[in-house]
């Protein structure tokens, strides 16, 4: 079922009294012509609120954009079950949401990271990505709201998804009834920092340090501490995300600039990327994260590893989230469909399999 994802803060449908499209806010970079008119539309309501960027507003300033205008995810779905609870973490208990699709077709779990410099977002914030991933996908999600920095700095976030990815391995990640078991064959996935978590997971996942892992997919992800790569210099002036936002969020996350380096943090400075999960990368072309995403999924490929590289020019970092981005919700379908496709493929026998049965379900 193809449908657009509900999207980040100042990416949702202008007020009334916010022109369509202000010619002056429009941005030339944007080639979309819906991320040019949703970008031009963000910048004129912060121009109209009088808004400072939000490395400059506040963690706790920050954090309130990032859930104004997103509305609480709707508890039913035609296409999915999905069901809060609570998993236990190594600071505590972790709050997660699972999602299934209706039709029962599950031939893994992917355990997902959400998106937000690490320091911001919440479950709801990449909801409309899972829906689209579980349905579409064929998959189960455990959506992780993992510990944020500051307050939990590197490599507590990491910690949280490494202890997921254990419990649905282990088959000790069932929600309550009258859901079912899920899938032990495990998938890792995240947005941005997310997609930072999730690539650091699939290496553990290669070394032995967390159970095996079947495949990565990750949206516009975060992979390397560098801020003077070529599209820094291209896309960091706020397109969505700058470099001063992303100074901002290292800091946050990884005060100690020595941390940064390690492939936990920045997976693409791992010693190799050979043996790593195969990997779907979905990379925006005006995303100062462009030219790592790039570069990971070039050296993959290098490495022998499967990688899918879906690469849409034209529009910001995060556009998948973003409802009046037709390109999005094409490239969130592409990738689901890639997903389900290098998860109905052959094999190692030795891999973990889903269970067979599963419980009564509601929406």
């Amino acid at each position: 079922m193809s449908r657009p994802a509900p999207g980040i803060g100042p990416t949702d449908a202008p007020p009334a009294d916010v022109p369509l499209v202000d010619a002056r806010w429009l941005d030339a970079r944007l080639s979309d012509p819906d991320a040019a008119a949703v970008v031009a539309q963000a910048r004129a309501r912060a121009a109209a609120a009088g808004q400072v960027a939000r490395h400059l507003a506040g963690i706790a300033e920050a954090r309130t954009r990032a859930r104004i205008g997103r509305p609480p995810a709707p508890r039913s779905d035609p296409a999915v079950f999905l069901i809060d609870y609570t998993l236990v973490g190594p600071g505590g208990p972790l709050p997660v949401r699972c999602y299934r699709p209706r039709h029962g077709r599950e031939a893994a779990t992917v355990v997902y990271l959400h998106g937000g410099g690490w320091a911001l977002g919440d479950l709801d914030i990449n909801d409309g990505v899972c829906r689209v991933l579980a349905d579409r996908g064929e998959v189960a999600i455990v959506s992780v709201d993992y510990r944020l920095a500051p307050e939990h700095p590197f490599p507590a976030a990491l910690d949280d998804a490494q202890a997921v990815a254990d419990l649905v391995a282990s088959g000790r990640a069932a929600p309550p009834w009258p859901m079912g078991p899920l899938p032990t064959r495990l998938v890792v996935g995240g947005l941005s920092a997310g997609g930072a978590l999730a690539a650091a997971l699939a290496r553990r996942c290669r070394d032995g340090v967390a159970p095996p892992a079947a495949h990565q997919v990750l949206f516009c992800p975060v992979l390397d501490c560098d801020l003077d790569r070529d599209s820094y210099t291209r896309y960091g002036d706020g397109l969505i995300l700058s470099r001063d936002d992303m100074a901002w969020f290292w800091d946050l996350y990884a005060p100690d600039p020595a941390a940064r380096n390690h492939p936990d943090a920045s997976p693409l400075r791992a010693a190799t990327l050979a043996g790593l999960p195969a990997a779907t990368v979905v990379i925006a072309g005006a995303d100062p994260l462009r030219d790592e995403a790039v570069a990971y999924a070039r050296g993959l490929e290098d490495a022998g590893v499967a990688v899918r590289t879906l690469l849409v020019e034209g529009v910001p970092h995060g556009f998948v989230c973003m409802p009046a981005i037709a390109s999005g919700a094409i490239a969130l379908d592409a990738a689901a469909d890639q997903l389900r496709a290098a998860l109905s493929a052959p094999t190692d026998p030795t891999a973990p399999t889903a269970p067979t049965g599963r419980g009564h379900q509601h929406g």
